[in-house]
């Protein structure tokens, strides 16, 4: 990375932020349209994966295609495999499956454009950047929440969720010779919590309605899903994501602040396990990209 032309090269940083990391699809789309020259990506977490998949030289739609498998919430279930939980609840095995369906064995010096992978070492209390070996071992690394995916042992480090310290790697990208850098914060901040929250309200309101007015089959529909969310909410995901978003989404507006345009494309009324609506949060990340199309042409 370090020659002459160092001064032209924009970065790109992709942040964690579980399903709403699916926005970066949108925000690459656009990237695409415009003929936007980025000449080196970092990601941490879900932004690490995204990154991978650009990096090999999938196009935002063929990446769209592949989330779009996730549509259904069955087919996200059957990438959990639940475990003793030692070290976490779930042992990866599946979710490394499915990671190795997308990616192969490539190595990231198979790489189109490159890409740094932000993990963390939970021995040495560090963040660790990725740039050789496998690269389906390194964005597991990435994506590895604390708590809820088994950590990976290696040389004397154990490895958990790059968006820990540094959910949105743009530091990495000026160390390694970007000029410039588009950073990217999925991750919803207060205004959306709240903006959800009234949502949230309006389903309750809408709720006692038919309870009042409605049919017996639709009262007993509302009937069973109160009595499943009373049960399963909030559940440990739902705690562990929460409050690591809760930290992590300071930390990312203080990296973007670095970068020289940062976007915001965050779904206000999903959630972080929301896979299954990727044409929503890919819709989000386009829109947010255009906003903000004027200021990305004048890096170029």
């Amino acid at each position: 990375m370090e020659n002459a032309d160092n001064k032209n090269i924009i970065g790109l940083a992709l942040g964690s932020g579980a399903a709403f990391g699916l926005a970066h699809i949108g925000v690459l789309r656009v990237l695409e349209k415009e003929k936007i020259p980025i000449g080196i990506v970092s990601g941490a977490s879900m932004g690490a994966l995204i990154a991978a998949m650009w990096g090999i030289g999938l196009s935002s739609k063929e990446i769209e295609d592949i989330s779009g498998k996730l549509k259904r919430k069955l087919n996200i279930m059957r990438l959990l495999d639940f475990t003793f939980p030692v070290s976490g609840i779930l042992a990866g095995k599946r979710l490394k499956r499915f990671l190795r369906a997308i990616l192969g064995d490539r190595m990231f010096e198979d790489l189109k454009i490159p890409v740094k992978i932000i993990s963390y070492d939970l021995v040495n209390r560090e963040t660790v950047t990725i740039d050789s070996g496998r690269l389906l071992d390194a964005v597991y690394k990435s994506i590895a929440v604390p708590g809820i995916f088994q950590p990976v042992m290696e040389d004397g480090k154990m490895f958990v969720d790059g968006g820990i310290l540094d959910p949105v790697p743009v530091d990495t990208l000026f160390k390694n010779g970007a000029a410039k850098v588009i950073a990217v914060n999925v991750l919803p901040g207060p205004r959306n919590i709240c903006e959800r929250n009234m949502a949230l309200k309006e389903i309750e309101k809408e709720e006692e309605n038919i309870m009042r007015q409605g049919s017996l089959d639709e009262q007993i529909c509302v009937h069973l899903t109160r009595f499943f969310k009373k049960i399963f909410t909030p559940n440990i995901f739902d705690v562990i994501m929460t409050s690591m978003q809760a930290m992590e989404y300071s930390l990312a507006e203080i990296s973007c602040c670095r970068a020289n345009v940062s976007l915001h494309p965050v779904l206000s009324d999903a959630a972080s396990t929301d896979f299954y609506l990727v044409k929503n949060f890919v819709k989000t990340g386009e829109e947010e990209t255009l906003r903000y199309i004027d200021k990305i042409r004048a890096l170029v």
